[in-house]
């Protein structure tokens, strides 16, 4: 059953704007960003899409504006205090304990629920038993609902980089999130994972979770965002449903030539 009701969350973004050495990688981003929708942030390389997830998820300081998740100001925070407020986000590039098996993985994101200190889940998972085996359960628990309970036992250091993105996808979830933050889920994945991907996602959102997503894979954002923002140059130059946006000249424009490459900003 959807947890969404009408106090869901609103991201706020306003103004935002970021520069590296005279740079507009984000310029003057005003967003509202719906925590009971899936909504894409797409454009081509160096628009600004991975610098503005780095600033809404506390990797980077806006050089002016403000970020707001209901009534937490999120400007400036570190990102552990961003995840304390319910904002967690996966990367290009998968993180988690090499050699450790995936369950062992999402057990230490589960045992960590509620502490402060960024170091404590591993030490509490590690040191308490009865932590421990609650932890793991809860965690094969997780994988099953994901649909990759077959993956539990392998080490997070064999997994092929499709199932790495399901695996931390899983993960962040065990956090117990308000707000998920994907950055390209679906790249390197193949065409039965990026079945399971939507799914994912679609099953997320059920779950009152929001979903901002930025992907190259514009087939998959299309079919799955309820909302799709485009950057061009670190500004929003069109918004609007899969449909408007597919429609868009501009966005027709911005996109000849391709741009299916990891995201440069």
């Amino acid at each position: 059953m959807s947890k969404h009701n009408a106090e869901a969350p609103i991201m706020a973004i306003r103004e935002v704007s970021k520069s590296y050495g005279g740079v507009h990688a984000v310029r003057d981003v005003t967003l509202d960003i719906d925590s009971t929708k899936i909504t894409a942030l797409i454009g081509p390389n160096g628009a600004g899409k991975t610098t503005l997830f780095n600033l809404i998820s506390g990797f980077g300081t806006p050089y002016s504006g403000t970020i707001t998740f209901g009534d937490t100001d999120l400007t400036g925070l570190s990102p552990h205090r961003v995840a304390k407020a319910g904002i967690v986000r996966t990367f290009q590039t998968p993180v988690g304990f090499s050699s450790m098996t995936v369950a062992e993985n999402v057990a230490v994101a589960i045992a960590g629920q509620g502490l402060a200190n960024p170091w404590s889940p591993f030490l509490r998972w590690r040191e308490d038993k009865h932590t421990h085996v609650d932890a793991l359960d809860a965690a094969r628990d997780q994988l099953a609902l994901a649909g990759i309970e077959d993956l539990a036992d392998t080490a997070i250091s064999d997994l092929s980089p499709g199932s790495a993105k399901l695996v931390e996808i899983t993960r962040q979830l065990s956090m117990g999130p308000k707000m998920l933050l994907l950055d390209e889920p679906a790249a390197a994945m193949a065409v039965d994972q990026i079945k399971t991907l939507s799914e994912l996602i679609r099953g997320i959102i059920a779950d009152g979770v929001g979903v901002l997503v930025i992907d190259h894979n514009l087939g998959f954002v299309l079919d799955l965002a309820d909302m799709v923002h485009v950057l061009e140059f670190g500004a929003v130059v069109a918004s609007g449903t899969p449909t408007e946006i597919g429609r868009n000249e501009r966005v027709r424009e911005i996109y000849l030539g391709g741009v299916e490459e990891s995201d440069a900003a």
